[in-house]
């Protein structure tokens, strides 16, 4: 595939994981306070990189109702995405030995794996959102269960989508991503480009975009609009970017021959039931949770045991 002819740079960079920013819809209330349904059996920490991202909320929700049906507590702790914060709220947790377990969607992997093995050490056992190498560790770990997401498949099915669309009805596509800083998105990227370029090798990618939140991504799109104004297939590796996207198109009283979205957050799914958005790659994280949940209730009852890696499901909403 030819290399695109435009880039454009909008927002500001999350550290926070590309797959924060998409999977199943729906929305939770996240707070540094305890759910309502108290049992003696202990309290689970959910650690979230920020409410501010649907999916994650979603998945919070998720973990709680899982999590109390089993006859635990459930608190949810903010971290606005700010790793550093996140590791406070990790570390206060266990000064004040307050959890009997953990679940952990990490602001920034990297900074996270001191956390993690402090976890380890304090024999708290924990569900972390990601594969074990995004924490520096080779493999499976004692106390530790993962949740893993597989970047390629997710960008393999996004550009899969595209691809059918634009050879049906398109002319030229543009490529919007979060910033290149979240983990997992070279790897996504990568697979995005790979896929459409074998599913619509005559469709030239003639612009790219980043945009970390809507606006940033609707100026974005705006402008590369401007310079290709026969670009009508959007491939958007987010919510917020393709959101941005059905702005840019609405404000220039334009109509695209399709929007692809990596998300499958609150707002995209929204978009997509109004049809702005033609179809929804998204992670299937709530049926991985009784799985991650169960695993993570074994560990409790013996920390030292080797924890599961579980695959977090991709799936399809719309297309062809």
């Amino acid at each position: 595939m030819k290399k695109p002819r435009s880039i454009v740079f909008a927002g500001a960079v999350f550290t926070v994981g590309l797959f924060a920013l998409s999977g199943c819809a729906g929305a939770a209330s996240t707070a540094d306070a305890p759910s309502e349904s108290a049992d003696a059996k202990g309290e689970i920490a959910f650690f979230s990189p920020s409410a501010q991202i649907d999916v994650v909320s979603a998945l919070a929700a998720g973990v709680t109702e899982e999590m109390e049906a089993q006859g635990y507590t459930v608190v949810v702790h903010d971290a606005n995405f700010d790793p550093v914060k996140q590791a406070q709220q990790i570390q206060q947790a266990l000064d004040t030995r307050s959890i009997v377990g953990a679940w952990v969607f990490p602001v920034a992997p990297e900074a996270a794996a001191q956390s993690v093995e402090a976890l380890q050490s304090a024999g708290i056992p924990a569900v972390i959102e990601g594969p074990p190498m995004s924490l520096g560790f080779e493999g499976p770990q004692p106390g530790i269960a993962f949740d893993t997401p597989s970047f390629v498949k997710y960008g393999t099915a996004i550009g899969e989508a595209a691809a059918s669309c634009a050879v049906q009805d398109g002319h030229e596509a543009l490529f919007l991503s979060p910033p290149d800083s979240a983990g997992g998105s070279a790897a996504v990227n990568e697979a995005i480009y790979a896929s459409f370029a074998a599913g619509a090798p005559d469709v030239e990618i003639v612009g790219t975009a980043e945009g970390a939140d809507l606006a940033s991504a609707q100026t974005a799109v705006s402008q590369l609009l401007i310079a290709h104004p026969d670009a009508d297939v959007i491939i958007a590796a987010s919510d917020e970017t393709a959101l941005g996207a059905v702005g840019a198109f609405k404000a220039a009283n334009k109509t695209p021959a399709c929007i692809v979205a990596g998300g499958g957050g609150e707002g995209g799914m929204a978009a997509y039931e109004a049809g702005d958005i033609t179809a929804i790659i998204s992670w299937d994280y709530t049926s991985a949770i009784a799985e991650a949940a169960e695993d993570l209730i074994r560990l409790m009852s013996d920390p030292t045991s080797v924890g599961g890696i579980i695959e977090t499901p991709v799936k399809a909403s719309g297309g062809n």
